[in-house]
This record gives C-alpha cells, sequence and structure tokens, in this order.
C-alpha cells in the first residue's frame, strides 16, 4: 500500500504525470466526501497475464468491481472504446461493474452506461463515484491473478462463431499491433506475400481470421484456402456469411480474388506453394502457420518456414504470447514430448491421469468422459476400410478427428497414450504409426485444451512412468 491508498504492479512504477492525474482525482474526491475509507484498496496498473490488458485503477467488492481510468486528456471516442473493452473483460469475473474515466485537462468524470444493449457515457459528479466507493463492500483478495483466466478472452472463430460474428471479441495488444501493420502492408500496392506465425494458443486463428474480416469489410474480395477439413464454424461463416473458404485440393481460380489468406500453411504441397508464388501470378497472399502442427512427415519435410522465410525472403510477424494454453497444461506438454524438459513447476489439479490395462477399459474410459462432457477427439483412421490403424480399437464415438480439429479449442480435452508411444534416444516422444505421425495428433489433439486435460495411458509402463513422474514434480 503507497500513499495514495492502491496497491502498485511491482513491474511498474507510477510516472509523474500519472501521479498528478492521481493528486487532482483525490482533491475532487475530498471535496465530496469526507469517507477517507474510500481511499484504500485499489489496485494500480494491473495487467492482465499474457493478455497485457492493463487497467489505471481497480476496487473489488464483494457484488461489484469498480474502474476508474486516468487520462491527461482524451477524446468522447476513445473514452467510449476504452470503457467497452474494459467492462469485456471485467464482465468474465461475474460482478456489477461501475466503469468510469477522469480527464485532467477537463476535471471532468465520465461514465459508462448500458441501455438497452448500446453503450454510452456520460459526465457525472464526483458525489456520484464517491456514493458507490462508500457502499462498496471490499473483497478480500490474496491472488489477484486467480480471478482473470486468460484462456476465456480467446474467441474462436469456429468454436464461437457467433460471438466472432457479432464483433464480440477485443485482440490482445500484440494482436492488435499485428493486425495494424498487416492491414499497412495490406495497403501497399507492392505488397505480395505476408507471414504470420504462432504457437498452440497464441490467438493465430482468431487474428487471421479478423484479418479476413477487415479486408471484406474494406471491400476486397478475399478468399481463405484452409490446409485440413473445415468444421462447423467454418460452414457457419461460408452460410451465413458468405464467406469464401475452401479445402485447398478443392481451391476455385485464385485470379478471381485480391487476397489469398492461406491458413494452416504448414500443411501446404510443394504443388499448391508453386501456385500460390508464382511470378505471373499478382494477387496479395498471407501465409499463417505454425511449422509444429504437422500431421504427416512429408509435410514437416517440406518445410514451409524456411520457403516462405528463405525462398520469398519474408520475416514473419510472430505471436509469441500464449493466451488459450494456461501455464499448467503447457507445462506438462513440454514435459511429456521431451525427457529433457524437466522445467520447474508447481501442481497440476486440471491435470487427471487414468490407467487403463486394456482395450475393453479404454473405451469403457472413453465413454464415461464423453457422458462428462469431455471433448475425445480421435486419432484419424485410416482412410482405406480394408486396413485399420492400430489405435482404431479404441477410437471414441466423437466424430472430430486430429485433422478436423485443427485451429479449434476445448474446455475440456481427453486423450489416450497406448503401447504405440516410447522415447528415442534424443529423450523425444515417438510413435511407430507409418502413415500420419500419431506423436503429431497427439501434439494437435494436447494443444487444443482449454481448462483441463484427461491422460489415458494404455498399456504402456513406460508412458505412465513419465506422467507420473511429471505431475509428481
Amino acid at each position: 500500500m503507497n500513499n495514495y491508498g492502491v496497491l502498485i504492479d511491482d513491474k511498474k512504477g507510477i510516472k509523474k504525470h500519472e501521479l498528478d492525474v492521481i493528486e487532482a482525482l483525490n482533491k475532487n474526491i475530498l471535496k465530496s466526501s469526507r469517507d477517507t475509507s474510500i481511499f484504500n484498496n485499489y489496485y494500480l496498473g494491473y495487467s492482465i497475464p499474457q493478455i497485457a490488458k492493463e487497467f489505471d485503477l481497480l476496487r473489488f467488492g464483494e457484488n461489484d468491481i469498480i474502474n476508474i481510468e486516468m487520462k491527461t486528456e482524451s477524446t468522447i471516442d476513445k473514452i467510449l472504446k476504452q470503457q467497452e473493452k474494459n467492462r469485456y473483460y471485467l464482465n468474465f469475473l461475474g460482478k456489477k461493474n461501475h466503469i468510469y474515466t477522469y480527464v485532467l485537462n477537463e476535471n471532468k468524470l465520465y461514465k459508462l452506461v448500458t441501455d438497452n444493449n448500446h453503450n454510452t457515457i456520460k459526465e457525472v459528479d464526483f458525489t456520484e463515484l464517491c456514493n458507490k466507493l462508500s457502499c462498496q463492500q471490499i473483497a478480500n483478495i490474496t491472488n489477484i491473478n486467480s480471478l482473470f483466466n486468460p484462456s476465456d478472452y480467446l474467441v474462436s472463430p469456429f468454436n464461437s462463431t457467433d460471438k466472432f460474428i457479432n464483433d464480440s471479441y477485443f485482440l490482445t495488444v500484440q494482436q492488435d499491433q499485428i493486425c495494424n501493420k498487416i492491414q499497412m502492408q495490406l495497403a501497399d500496392s507492392s505488397t505480395r506475400f505476408i507471414a504470420l506465425t504462432g504457437g498452440a494458443g497464441t490467438g493465430k486463428t482468431l487474428l487471421t481470421y479478423h484479418i479476413a474480416k477487415k479486408a471484406m469489410n474494406e471491400g476486397m474480395k478475399v478468399l481463405i484456402l484452409h490446409c485440413a477439413q473445415l468444421n462447423n464454424g467454418h460452414v457457419k461463416l461460408i452460410e451465413e456469411c458468405n464467406w469464401n473458404i475452401y479445402m485447398t485440393k478443392y481451391a476455385p481460380d485464385i485470379n478471381n480474388y485480391d487476397l489469398i489468406i492461406v491458413d494452416e500453411a504448414q500443411r501446404m504441397c510443394q504443388s499448391q506453394f508453386n501456385k500460390l508464388t508464382n511470378a505471373t501470378l499478382n494477387k496479395k497472399c498471407i501465409f499463417s502457420y505454425d511449422e509444429k502442427q504437422y500431421l504427416r512427415d512429408n509435410e514437416r519435410n517440406f518445410n514451409i518456414k524456411e520457403k516462405v522465410e528463405k525462398n520469398l525472403g519474408h520475416t514473419p510477424y510472430k505471436l509469441a504470447n500464449k493466451i488459450r494454453t494456461n501455464k499448467e497444461i503447457a507445462y506438462f506438454i513440454k514435459q511429456l514430448f521431451n525427457l529433457y524438459n524437466n522445467i520447474p513447476n508447481g501442481p497440476y489439479p486440471n491435470i487427471e491421469l487414468i490407467c487403463s490395462t486394456s482395450t475393453k477399459s479404454t473405451k469403457s474410459i472413453l465413454e464415461e468422459l464423453s457422458c462428462s462432457g469431455w471433448k475425445i477427439p480421435n486419432y484419424t483412421p485410416s482412410t482405406n476400410s480394408c486396413s485399420q490403424f492400430c489405435y482404431e480399437k479404441y477410437s471414441s464415438g466423437d466424430k472430430d478427428s486430429a485433422h478436423s480439429v485443427i485451429g479449434q479449442e476445448f474446455d475440456k480435452v481427453a486423450i489416450v497414450i497406448d503401447d504405440s508411444f516410447t522415447y528415442n534416444s534424443l529423450g523425444e516422444l515417438t510413435a511407430n504409426n507409418k502413415c500420419y505421425s500419431q506423436s503429431q495428433m497427439l501434439y494437435q489433439i494436447i494443444t487444443r485444451t482449454r481448462k483441463k486435460l484427461c491422460v489415458i495411458v494404455a498399456d504402456n509402463e513406460e508412458m505412465l512412468n513419465r506422467c507420473i513422474d511429471i505431475l509428481s514434480r
């Protein structure tokens, strides 16, 4: 607690102009109230982990949250935009929120008001703010970070399609910065190729489809080539919003479009890449990819990252901040896929481990989990009806496979690690499937997890011991 009655983020100092605004705000409050307790229990400059969304002042009550933003100067439009964004993030806490903005050069206080789902701002006097502060029953918070779940704020165009269509989402600071840079490049007539990359859980898919939406709103004819199976979200965008989305093998004549966006480009084949990068094709093209999310060895060997970054000479815009994947599950995945990734970390309350000793018990476990709301994508089955892969004997009833969940996300995911898995001499997780890479399918499925993960180890003592070792650290 400091002299201004606020809790300060230790990573950030208070700038002089911020102190000036706080002092002016305090003077106005002192004129309007004699209740000195309203100067206590604030968080100053709090930033949501992984999102980098910052609030100037937050005060948490048992039933409500008071947020005060402080500006030296601003405009009505900018104030409203920030207040709407703040409400979006605070609404996830399930409490009533009161959002104010104090502008120093006007010495005015503005409040966000919602009427019939329409947001406006109105000027209010400081007495109203003081009354709200005086009536607030302060909540006892031991860890403010525990209130916010970063994965809640990542809207998926595929799994939260209505929210995406209705613009009921906000980009993170990093996503917004990259979006602005890409839009500037798209406006440049000399631009041909743009690259966007990011690991699982960084919000790459949302940013890719957000860029497509903005380009369409600006009059560009956009074609999205999805290098995987189309999902329900794709179908909704196609049928309800007239988006042009195709699997790459069914691509229409690309000459009819101004912008071609290749989603999950790491799965492109040589002929598709050559067609898009043909020197005679005067089209703008965005490659969106994560080189770790391949499903066949030939996709890895084609190395889209090298083709884009070296052959085309383009440095990709890179999303670095994990949003969807919580750190607990990310740590587990890293250690599962490499014996030598022994990362110091805390407990794993959101990861369940189940041991199975037979195909029958594995299928029974999967049925129970499915009935309890767990998502259980299968390893992709063989396309040859006369020949099945070994893992198909315990396939769940889920219609989705490793190939169809690309780009999607789910709150609770269950996966099976069978006796095909082992570690090679480098400590890397491998599997002996000869067609699709089973270890990469496992990676694809497990990285779809937002909140909870269930690992069923089927008749594999080595993998069971490894999982127990990780979870007991």
